[in-house]
């Protein structure tokens, strides 16, 4: 393919980023994502960075910076499903999440302002998708409970669904990312290095704000019917399909086949 000039490049950015905008503000997920993720491909060919090619203020504007979101929206269900979905959303939108104090309810997103306010975005949308599907999900597991058999509390399921929802969003997006990177090798080794020195920008402005991180604790993941179908479910969620935000439209919204 013929490659553009560096002129051309930076005009088809511009608009790139308008339609990106444009579809955040009528909630058109898929094409937000489509448009973000033409966005970085072509910043990554031509090994450019958002700073070179907006406006000085654009530059001062799209800096790492941080912002603080709840992990503990849906009080009713509880859990730490929230954090990790953050978690699986920011890792594949160039951003970290951290925990802020001691407890998951407090969360904290670093990264460039358009990368955060991608991850915010999905995170709404996602969470409210995700827990009208584990409702339904509980009907039909009601279904299943034997005469004899003491069925899980409705908090209890939707919890271990949810996290099961992240993990398997977590897988699919990692089985996307390996499929591309086989398809076009050098793009995937820009995108590598892309994603080291973002990281390391990350890195230090947490360290410049609040003096580091402590170590990461593990999750121990425990398996039930309800994990498994959320894992499931969160792996056949395409979040590339524009929808209208909104609860009307999470009503709608169908799991792929």
């Amino acid at each position: 393919m013929e490659k553009m000039s560096l002129d051309k490049v930076m005009r088809k950015i511009q608009k790139l980023k308008k339609l990106y905008e444009g579809a955040k503000k009528i909630n058109s997920e898929g094409e937000a994502q489509n448009a973000a993720a033409l966005i970085q491909k072509l910043l990554t060919e031509y090994n450019l960075t958002m700073e070179e090619v907006g406006s000085e203020q654009e530059k001062e504007d799209n800096k790492v910076m941080h912002e603080n979101v709840s992990g503990f929206t849906y009080k009713s269900i509880g859990g730490i499903w929230e954090q990790r979905l953050t978690h699986v959303i920011c890792k594949w939108n160039f951003c970290k999440c951290y925990i802020y104090g001691k407890s998951y309810k407090s969360l904290i997103i670093v990264g460039k302002k358009d990368n955060v306010e991608m991850v915010k975005w999905l995170l709404d949308i996602l969470k409210e998708r995700f827990v009208f599907f584990s409702k339904q999900r509980y009907k039909e597991y009601l279904k299943g409970v034997g005469e004899f058999e003491k069925p899980m509390g409705k908090e209890k399921f939707q919890r271990s669904y949810l996290v099961g929802c992240a993990m398997g969003l977590d897988a699919k997006l990692k089985e996307q990312h390996e499929r591309e990177k086989k398809e076009e090798v050098e793009l995937s080794t820009k995108i590598t290095s892309l994603v080291v020195r973002n990281n390391a920008a990350v890195e230090e402005y947490v360290e410049n704000e609040f003096g580091g991180t402590s170590k990461a604790r593990r999750f121990q993941e425990n398996y039930d019917s309800a994990r498994y179908k959320g894992f499931e479910d969160g792996k056949n969620t395409d979040i590339n399909k524009p929808i209208a935000g909104g609860r009307a439209a999470a009503n709608n919204v169908k799991l792929l086949d």
